[in-house]
């Protein structure tokens, strides 16, 4: 790895600071309504952030229209991915669209002492979206990086917490392109919270996009912890 300039704490996250990252990444979707919360297992004492929201998309999208619009397919596939349940049924949702019921988990890998991104998803009937329909809801940009690359392969495993299935995407190189991330946000100098930078590179690659108010987080208690 080429990022040993950044730090060791760089290339591995304590469990101590994934919980202070989670728990200010709470407060400010708090504040501003992104669903977003910490759920604690009663068994086993452990955490992790949890968000549920519902997104519409084209039953079926021909392929020959992925390959001529690319460009727009991100909004064809996902054009209501803030809405509530209720903002959707209120507004009502055409004969063409399904509404799909997406749920994120982030949890704190203690193999690779990084945070994992585990998602599941079903339509409003119950029915679970297989591998195969999630991988074609994938935008075709990031369909490329995975097939590259094991970062973001997506998989299906055992929750660690739950005991439920879920998908996951694979954290195996996540300190290495977090190094660079890192590295480079302290260049500017600024205060760098891990969670809001990791989630914003991996979250759209499963239709999941931060608001960009997160990006202006930083609290002074915190400045001078990393």
């Amino acid at each position: 790895m080429s990022c040993n300039m950044a730090g060791e704490e760089d290339l591995f996250l304590e469990e101590k600071r994934f919980k202070q990252y989670c728990e200010e990444f709470v407060k400010h979707s708090q504040q501003i309504g992104d669903g977003w919360e910490w759920r604690t297992s009663k068994d086993l004492g452990d955490g992790y952030l949890s968000k549920t929201q519902f997104q519409v998309r084209n039953r079926n999208l021909p392929p020959d229209l992925k390959e001529k619009n690319n460009d727009n397919i991100e909004q064809t596939l996902f054009p209501h991915v803030e809405e509530s349940l209720d903002d959707i049924q209120e507004a009502g949702v055409c004969a063409t669209e399904e509404v799909i019921r997406y749920e994120y988990h982030v949890l704190y890998s203690s193999s690779y002492q990084v945070p994992v991104l585990y998602f599941r998803a079903c339509f409003l009937d119950g029915r679970p979206l297989t591998l195969d329909e999630i991988w074609k809801s994938v935008h075709a940009c990031y369909q490329a990086r995975l097939l590259e690359g094991p970062w973001d392969t997506i998989t299906q495993q055992e929750h660690p917490l739950l005991g439920q299935p879920f998908f996951v995407l694979h954290p195996c190189q996540t300190n290495e392109f977090m190094c660079s991330i890192l590295t480079s946000s302290r260049k500017q100098d600024r205060h760098t919270n891990y969670i809001v930078l990791w989630l914003s590179t991996v979250g759209p690659v499963v239709g999941l996009n931060l608001p960009l108010s997160y990006a202006k987080l930083a609290p002074e208690q915190n400045t001078n912890t990393d």
